[in-house]
């Protein structure tokens, strides 16, 4: 069952959001104190949304690019343990439809995540590159 995260579901958040890192090899490392005051703020961002599993989440905002004043929705945050993944990707699809966006933006680090996406229609738009 797919829901919106609440202030107490923080911290089981950070978690898995450090094995998300972990898995990724991802480039920064986990401040919990600064992850959970942004997962706090787009908890209460009517503009903003973090969808909870089990052992998953999906978090994101709507923004917009330079290109175009048209609002998009920009994944922050996308980890699984529990099968849950394309369950989070629709909730969160459908979240962006309800809120009028043109876009879904999502990122991955190839794998199972890829996979979903580009079954799920999505194709590769740009490449995400850290120094």
């Amino acid at each position: 069952m797919i829901r919106p995260a609440a202030d107490a579901d923080i911290p089981g958040i950070i978690d898995l959001i450090e094995r998300l890192v972990r898995s990724v090899n991802g480039p920064q490392r986990v401040c919990r104190v600064r992850t959970g005051e942004t997962l706090a703020g787009l908890i209460h961002d009517p503009r903003s949304v973090v969808l909870m599993s089990g052992r998953g989440f999906i978090a994101g905002t709507i923004t917009q690019t330079v290109i175009s004043p048209d609002p998009v929705a920009v994944e922050l945050g996308w980890y699984a343990e529990d099968r849950s993944g394309l369950s989070l990707l629709r909730a969160f699809e459908a979240w962006a439809s309800d809120h009028g966006t043109t876009l879904v933006k999502m990122s991955c680090n190839g794998g199972a995540a890829k996979r979903i996406l580009e079954r799920s229609g999505y194709r590769v738009a740009e490449i995400a590159m850290v120094k």
